[in-house]
């Protein structure tokens, strides 16, 4: 559970990367996913070549498929609304994979966890603070990102159990890395200037960070996992804050402050989870 914490506060520097590298939200999303994939399959096939079954092959690749989709849905709804109304869409997901988790996967929704997811969503909304500027395609884009986050989440939190996360992670992002490869073979001349930053980008922020995810959610309750998602926005402020001089206001750190607390809350409900885990294999 630490490590997801570690994981999504370290998530919060991805705009500040954003920021920094010239290239479109397609270009991006390409150069993620092939920097992130690369280190993972090298791990994975240095223990041989991965062993599935045909449904199992099905399904990653339709992991893959569906990853690929929610990167750029969620690049393509923040290019087309407001970074604000963009993250308050997209963090519609983790409520939405809790409610959801019960009837998919069995998972009770205890009261505590209920309580804070609320909690957490309410302190998104009081950081991003959505105002004017709302589009049709941006709003439309931030759901369907919101929709794909779901249910890779719900879809994969099985499979990630089944055949390890280590696996998973690898052959996800292999297969979401070979359906965007022609926008990252356009971004090769502009992605010299800013290697360092999609290396960063890239092998840690996705390559090791979805290996430590897929852990996660295999071993830990959707809701927990669900409120603890809510540290990303969050940290992102703190990350501003001390990086570009983006203090933010009172009532940006009133948001900060109930995610912060209702993580406590998360960490008190997984605890359980965590002291009854079984080892995940990789």
């Amino acid at each position: 559970m630490v490590s997801l914490l570690v994981l999504t506060a370290a998530w919060g520097t991805i705009p500040l990367i954003v920021r920094s590298v010239d290239l479109s939200t397609q270009q991006l999303v390409a150069m993620r996913l092939l920097l992130g994939a690369l280190p993972l399959l090298a791990v994975l096939l240095s223990r041989g070549v991965p062993r599935l079954g045909g449904s199992q092959w099905l399904k990653v690749i339709g992991l893959g498929g569906l990853l690929a989709f929610h990167w750029v849905a969620f690049f393509r709804s923040l290019s087309t609304t407001t970074v604000a109304i963009a993250l308050v869409l997209v963090y519609l997901a983790p409520v939405a994979m809790a409610t959801l988790a019960p009837m998919v996967l069995g998972e009770p929704l205890r009261t505590r966890a209920a309580g804070a997811l609320a909690v957490a969503l309410a302190g998104v909304v009081l950081v991003a603070r959505p105002g004017e500027g709302a589009t049709t395609e941006g709003v439309i884009f931030g759901l369907l990102a919101a929709a794909s986050f779901t249910g890779l989440v719900l879809a994969g939190k099985p499979i990630a159990q089944q055949i390890g996360p280590l696996r998973l992670a690898a052959l996800e992002t292999s297969v979401a890395a070979v359906l965007t490869i022609p926008w990252a073979v356009t971004a090769f001349p502009e992605a010299i200037d800013s290697w360092w930053q999609l290396a960063i980008l890239g092998v840690l922020l996705t390559g090791l960070a979805g290996y430590v995810y897929w852990r996660s959610v295999a071993a830990l309750p959707v809701a927990t996992v669900a409120v603890l998602s809510y540290m990303e926005p969050a940290s992102a402020v703190v990350w501003a804050a001390f990086f570009l001089g983006e203090t933010g206001d009172l009532t940006t750190w009133s948001g900060v402050v109930l995610v912060l607390a209702a993580g406590a809350a998360a960490g008190l409900e997984g605890r359980e989870a965590l002291s009854a885990e079984q080892p995940i294999s990789g």
